[in-house]
Order: structure tokens, then C-alpha cells, then sequence
């Protein structure tokens, strides 16, 4: 009985995204180098609550890295892009800030700070962010990187 309980948990955890978006194994110049999920699920009833999934992809030519994460689901919420967020700098260095941009129509924020990797999260949908970070990528690369990414699942939705 135990045995039979635990495939049903296993089966409902990881077999209950089937309408999940999937991050493609390669894109443009980008090839996926690793990759690492985490359900998130509540403990105390195995209640499901999305997941996050990290990529790093690599391109050859010139040689760099980006790291992207998914996050969807009820637990992962959904990005809040305030109106001025160009005002707001808190207590960032001067020459660090955040930038709202439109990526393929959907709201984002850049986040850029001397030393650290640029950043940019991107509202994906209900529930869903797609994140990216690179310190090999400019603004616009990491523009159209998310873009290639979002395309990426547009063609799998028209299959």
C-alpha cells in the first residue's frame, strides 16, 4: 500500500506539469549546459505549487553563459513591475538602477548594478517569470535572448 501511495505522489509531483512551459535544450547560438528543478510542494499534503527551473546555457562563439530561471506557479507568483520603477534606486550605488523595458510585449525590469551580473525578470504570464542573468551579455543581447526564449515556447504552443 505504501508502495502504491508513493507512485501516486511521485507520478501527481512530477507528472502534473504537463501543461508546464519547458526551457528549449538549445536556441539560436545557445546550447542548455545544465539544469536543475525544484517542485514546489507543500509538505504536509504533497499540494503542488509550481516549480522553478535553472539553465545555464552556453554559446561557442564568442564563448558565454547566461542563467535562466522559471518560475511558475501558484508559489512562484507572478512580477510586480512598478509604474516608476526608474525612480527608485534605494539604497543601490549611484551607478546601479532598474529600468522597466517591454520584452515581446510582455512587462520586465532590468536590474543593473556595478560588479554583479545584469538581471532582467520578465512577466511570462499568470504565474510565471522568466528570469535571466549574465555578466557576458549587454541590455539589448539580454533583451533578445528572453525574446528567443518566449518564441521558443510560442512554437511549441502552435504544434
Amino acid at each position: 500500500m505504501r508502495k502504491i501511495l508513493a507512485v501516486t505522489i511521485f507520478l501527481f509531483i512530477f507528472c502534473g506539469h504537463s501543461n508546464a512551459l519547458e526551457l528549449p535544450d538549445n536556441f539560436g547560438q545557445w546550447k542548455k549546459v545544465s539544469e536543475n528543478i525544484l517542485p514546489l510542494v507543500t509538505e504536509y499534503n504533497q499540494e503542488s505549487h509550481g516549480r522553478f527551473v535553472f539553465v545555464t546555457y552556453k554559446s561557442e562563439t564568442p564563448v558565454r553563459f547566461v542563467d535562466v530561471i522559471l518560475a511558475e506557479g501558484s508559489g512562484a507568483g507572478s512580477l510586480y513591475v512598478p509604474e516608476k520603477v526608474n525612480a527608485q534606486k534605494g539604497m543601490m550605488e549611484s551607478d546601479s538602477g532598474f529600468e522597466a523595458v517591454s520584452v515581446s510585449g510582455r512587462e520586465a525590469v532590468i536590474e543593473s548594478q556595478s560588479f554583479m551580473p545584469l538581471v532582467l525578470a520578465v512577466n511570462a504570464g499568470d504565474n510565471i517569470t522568466l528570469t535571466l542573468e549574465s555578466s557576458s551579455l549587454e541590455r539589448d543581447e539580454m533583451i533578445k535572448t528572453a525574446e528567443a526564449i518566449l518564441s521558443s515556447w510560442k512554437a511549441t504552443e502552435s504544434d
